[in-house]
Formats: C-alpha cells, structure tokens, sequence
C-alpha cells in the first residue's frame, strides 16, 4: 500500500522570514505557488528578448496611467506570490515599495513561456483566474503564439482566445495600445 507523505507547506509571511533570515537568498529564482516554493527556468535570450519587447510598448503608456512592472511579486493569497514576467498595475503614490501588489490592483498580467508552457497554462493560469485577475496574457514562444485569458471565475477563465503572426491584441484596461504579435514574438 502506498504511503502518502504530507508537505509542509509554508504561507507567504513565513517565505518572507526565509529572505530576511538569508535561507532564501536574492539570486535565487523561486516563487511560493499554493505554499509550495517553486524553482523558476532559467531566462534564455528569447524569453528575455520578448519582456524586453512588452516592456518597451508597455512603458509607453503614461505614467498616471499604469505602472509598468517585470518580474516582481504579486500577493495572490497567503500561500501564494508568484512573480509573473510583466504586469500593468494601478498607478500608486508609493510605487508598490510599502507591500505587493493585490489580485485587485493589476491590469494586465503576462507571462512568457517556452520550457515552461504547460506549468503556466495548467497551473498558473487557474490560479490568476481564482484570484480574479481580469486579464492574462500567455506568450508561447514554442508555438510562436498568444494566449489572451478573460472573464476569470473560481473554475477557470470564461474567455480564451489565441493570436498569430500577422495579428494584433489590445489590453482590456487600454484599448487604444495595439500590441503586435510580429513585434513581441521578433
């Protein structure tokens, strides 16, 4: 009979005391998923290449619009502060250095994949939409596409939609921003 061994898993204030106390130190790429810390791919030039790309159209918008932030932590609950690779928040007077910033507080979340595609799609994603992140933006670098999740509920987002070569996307929260798969993918 098989045994089944219990985890221990830890809550987002424990994972903070873990940096504070120098066992999870600044040059580790880990995040805490559902209690889990979990260790992060290596950025390959392409993966970064493309951040760079969203980046540069994001930081367009003006400043009293969005702040535009890359691979920083998201408190999504308690057990859980993953650090997507760009995310358009709320404006905030303190720049997001007194805490993180909340599920209610971002715009648009993207992550970009190539060795990690199933990880974020079969797990990150049902977790953006359980914490009810209007929006999700998944760029599979693999399949050379975009993955645009919408209308998030506890089961799972309502809407998905795939985009191409050749096509353009806009963010819900900014319309007018036209993003270029030609250009993002390179």
């Amino acid at each position: 009979m098989p045994v089944q061994l219990l985890k221990r898993l830890f809550t987002v204030e424990e994972y903070h005391l873990m940096t504070k106390a120098g066992i999870i130190s600044d040059s580790d790429r880990v995040e805490l998923i559902e209690g889990e810390i979990v260790q992060m791919a290596s950025i390959g030039t392409r993966h970064a290449g493309c951040v760079n790309r969203i980046n540069r159209l994001f930081c367009r918008l003006p400043e009293d619009l969005a702040i535009v932030t890359v691979q920083n932590p998201i408190k999504l609950s308690g057990k859980t502060e993953p650090q997507p690779d760009l995310v358009l928040l709320q404006p905030r007077a303190d720049y997001y250095d007194t805490a993180h910033p909340m599920p209610s507080e971002v715009f648009l979340l993207v992550e970009v994949a190539d060795s990690t595609i199933d990880y974020d799609r079969d797990v990150k994603i049902p977790i953006y939409s359980r914490s009810l992140i209007q929006e999700v933006w998944l760029f599979d670098l693999v399949a050379e596409c975009l993955e645009v999740y919408r209308q998030p509920t506890p089961n799972g987002y309502s809407l998905m939609q795939k985009f191409w070569r050749g096509q353009k996307v806009s963010p819900l929260a900014f319309p007018q921003l036209e993003v270029s798969l030609d250009f993002i993918l390179g």
